[in-house]
């Protein structure tokens, strides 16, 4: 797991919440249990309400000659969507049983319940007016593909709706450790919103990124993965002769203008 990842996956889940889904802010971070199957196969969930979970589930990289072992390459992003008749909700002014608002508890229902949700899932990760889903844009170089699969069960005589999309992005790679993030990018853009909203999760991504360094070299043993042997050979630490350990402290210049 690296932190993009984790980033992209936190982003999701507050943008969904603040995006006014049919689930509202039922909106879960890689819970498992959300949907499960029983020993018949069949589909089960531990929620009381209709949900969507988000889950990082799958990275893979192929070309490392930029970014070294820091490259998130290209990313699966799942959210599962589930609603079943017992999370309906009687309506005080009609009576009547409803999944959501305006929706009777019915298997057609159901399904359209799923089908909507996976429509505002995209709508809301490209709502220009929702901070954190803007933040998810940024870290994403492209979007590669977007599958939906859905499925249902009658599991001990409950009907249960459940809905799987699956957005495939191109991300672009961790920063090292310690390195200056530039003002306005993603990353100080999600810390902000992690420490407005007090996300848990926000020591550690201090932590992981780290104080900012910088020196007159980048350190090309973290930004390439190359080795230091390796570095030095191509002489990527010297500039006109002046290794990186050399502090320069006054330069002058012997050249006479023309």
């Amino acid at each position: 797991m690296s932190l993009t990842m984790m980033a992209l996956r936190i982003a999701a889940v507050q943008a969904l919440k603040a995006g006014g889904t049919l689930v509202g802010d039922n909106v879960l971070d890689s819970q498992i249990s959300a949907i499960d199957q029983t020993a018949d196969g069949k589909l089960k969930s531990d929620q009381s309400r209709p949900f969507i979970a988000v889950y990082t589930d799958a990275a893979k990289s192929q070309d490392l000659s930029q970014s070294g072992l820091r490259s998130n390459g290209r990313i699966d992003i799942m959210f599962n969507c589930g609603v079943s008749v017992t999370m309906a909700e009687t309506n005080r002014e009609t009576g009547e049983t409803q999944i959501v608002d305006l929706f009777p508890a019915t298997d057609a229902n159901l399904e359209a319940t799923i089908d909507m949700l996976d429509l505002q899932i995209t709508r809301t990760l490209t709502d220009p007016d929702n901070p954190w889903a803007q933040v998810f844009g940024d870290f994403v170089q492209s979007y590669v593909a977007k599958e939906h699969v859905r499925s249902s069960s009658a599991a001990e005589n409950v009907r249960l709706a459940a809905g799987q999309t699956k957005i495939t992005v191109d991300v672009f790679a961790d920063p090292r450790h310690g390195q200056p993030l530039v003002e306005g990018g993603p990353w100080p853009r999600f810390l902000a919103l992690m420490a407005e909203h007090g996300a848990p999760q926000l020591p550690l991504f201090q932590q992981m990124l780290g104080d900012p360094t910088s020196g007159p070299y980048e350190e090309f043993e973290r930004l390439t993965g190359m080795s230091t042997r390796d570095a030095h050979s191509l002489r990527l630490y010297t500039f006109g002769g002046v290794s990186r350990d050399v502090v320069v402290t006054e330069a002058s210049s012997d050249a006479v203008p023309s």
